[in-house]
């Protein structure tokens, strides 16, 4: 199994998340089709199960931007298919990786009480670094935020976004922006009809790490989008 620097598959991989990283989706699409194709070549089903998890990421921005709900269902449909892969060839350290991904596809489609299953699921079997964990906790939040679990919503997101914080050096700085500042930028949302001093503070606080990262392209786009709502 071709796991190495010269592992197609992995060029073709990183590519793509740099496509999607600049807000360029259908490049993305192109490059993580490459991906699949050259994994499932060298056999890398772990490498595989990745690529469909990055093509969901690839297909919620494409229903954000869209709102076609057909993104929703190819999101759900590569998301089961990673799962299955996973399960399939023993992979344990991506199966939480996995139940995240399903739990992005369940918001989508409108289904908290599922999402929150998957979320859970996924932090139950986590594997990774104590970072993404929080970013975790920020999803399962969400959830419940969308289930009107108001309060632990709010709460579990809170709890995410101090992990984030607490174990930032772990990981790149670019991943540590992308989790805090979404995280902040859906507090700002919830909580703006309630508490809207609150909800300021978070769109501040987003902004300011948004504004600190030229690679945080999606997000500034974001922020624009939800600077209309505030001012």
């Amino acid at each position: 199994m071709n796991k190495g620097n010269d592992s197609s598959g992995l060029k073709f991989h990183k590519l793509a998340e740099e496509a999607r990283e600049k807000d360029k989706h259908l490049e993305a699409l192109k490059f993580i089709e490459e991906a699949i194709f050259n994994y499932q070549k060298e056999k890398n089903y772990s490498g595989l199960a990745k690529a469909l998890q990055s093509k969901v990421l690839i297909y919620r921005h494409l229903f954000w931007i869209t709102d076609d709900i057909v993104y929703a269902f190819l999101t759900q449909k590569d998301a089961e298919a990673s799962l299955l892969i996973a399960e399939k060839h023993n992979l344990s350290k991506i199966i939480s990786s996995c139940h995240f991904s399903l739990g992005k596809a369940a918001m989508l489609l409108k289904n908290p009480k599922e999402a929150i299953k998957q979320y859970q699921m996924a932090i139950e079997k986590y594997y990774g670094t104590n970072t993404e964990k929080g970013d975790y906790y920020y999803h399962l939040g969400e959830a419940f935020f969308k289930d009107d679990q108001r309060e632990k919503g709010k709460e579990t997101m809170l709890k995410g976004l101090k992990q984030i914080e607490k174990y930032a050096s772990e990981v790149d700085p670019f991943l540590v922006h992308v989790w805090s500042s979404g995280c902040h930028m859906y507090l700002a949302k919830a909580l703006k009809e309630e508490n809207y001093q609150e909800a300021k503070e978070h769109f501040k606080k987003a902004k300011e790490i948004i504004d600190s990262d030229e690679k945080l392209v999606i997000r500034k786009r974001q922020i624009k989008e939800l600077a209309k709502s505030f001012n």
